[in-house]
């Protein structure tokens, strides 16, 4: 098969599976009023600052995602801000209908956010009744609500906001990373004043690839130092209430169009597998060094979350046994 084919069948079947995952989808809604109601969210736990609402049939699922918001939290944080405020709502339900129902959102959204309130609604089975993702949903959810807080509620980009969510939702996601590198070697990955106009369109593949592009681009942002003070800068900028793009100028010292420049300089080089392998498909024996990395990183944010939120917890505690 020739590489234009292969690119092409790769997109081909990108946009199949975003169709079918499309009922798992995690969405931000930041102009909906919020007077969710979840009634099947009855028992509840309480993490931190965090309130997890949970329908009682789902506790030992519910235990689970309780014992991943510190870890995650922590991590979001700390790489968009450093600190930010950490009261959370939680609501998690059996079915993404009953988000639509409590909501108003899309059957298809597993996945909810109203950031400025700070009310995050994820479901345990899509309309299919297939499982979602539960950890990359709440990842997901929880960076929409901390780059609203870390930007104090500034309008963003689209592709900024969802890039950020896509970022922090996976820390590994082969589908995305073989969208893109199936646009590398096709038509073309779209320019950043392409993906706001993209994410509107009705062409699964256009989605698609955005949504790669706007992850693997927010991936480079925030790994493009050493300690990602840069991204944590730019973002301070917007809640001072800089422009977004001058913001970015304070903050790693370069226009977005000359970190496009340099991200898109570095996309052939990172993507030189996919030609090779796109006739097989990747071999699983590449992916195992990504997921022990990402294992690694979990347990250290994981032990770093809990920790802090031990503290606060006992800071709040020690006016009343005085």
């Amino acid at each position: 098969m020739t590489r234009p084919w292969r690119a092409a069948l790769g997109l081909f079947l990108a946009a199949l599976l975003f169709l079918f995952v499309a009922p798992q989808a995690a969405r931000a809604d930041v102009s909906r009023p919020v007077g969710w109601s979840l009634a099947s969210a009855t028992s509840q736990v309480h993490v931190g600052r965090v309130t997890l609402r949970y329908d009682p049939r789902l506790e030992d699922e519910a235990l689970a995602v309780a014992r991943e918001i510190p870890r995650a939290w922590s991590e979001i944080e700390h790489e968009l801000a450093g600190d930010l405020d950490d009261a959370l709502t939680i609501h998690f339900v059996a079915h993404s209908g009953r988000i639509a129902e409590g909501t108003g959102v899309p059957q298809w959204a597993a996945g909810v956010a109203h950031p400025p309130t700070g009310e995050i609604a994820i479901a345990a089975h899509a309309p299919d009744g297939s499982l979602t993702d539960l950890d990359g949903l709440l990842r997901h959810e929880m960076a929409h609500v901390a780059l609203y807080r870390a930007t104090g509620g500034q309008p963003l980009p689209r592709w900024f906001h969802e890039g950020v969510a896509e970022s922090f939702g996976e820390e590994i996601d082969l589908m995305r990373s073989q969208t893109l590198a199936g646009a590398i070697f096709g038509a073309g990955v779209p320019h950043l004043e392409q993906l706001e106009q993209n994410f509107r369109s009705t062409d699964a593949i256009t989605v698609t690839v955005s949504y790669a592009a706007a992850r693997d681009f927010v991936n480079f942002l925030r790994w493009r130092d050493e300690d990602g003070s840069d991204l944590r800068q730019a973002l301070a900028q917007v809640k001072q209430g800089k422009n977004f793009e001058a913001a970015f100028v304070n903050g790693f010292g370069r226009t977005l169009a000359e970190l496009d420049s340099e991200w898109r300089t570095g996309l052939t080089g990172r993507f030189m597998w996919f030609p090779i392998v796109s006739g097989d498909g990747l071999p699983m024996a590449l992916a195992f060094p990504l997921v022990f990395i990402a294992a690694v990183r979990r347990r250290r944010h994981l032990r770093a979350g809990w920790a802090r939120l031990e503290a606060e917890d006992a800071a709040l505690r020690a006016p009343f046994a005085a």
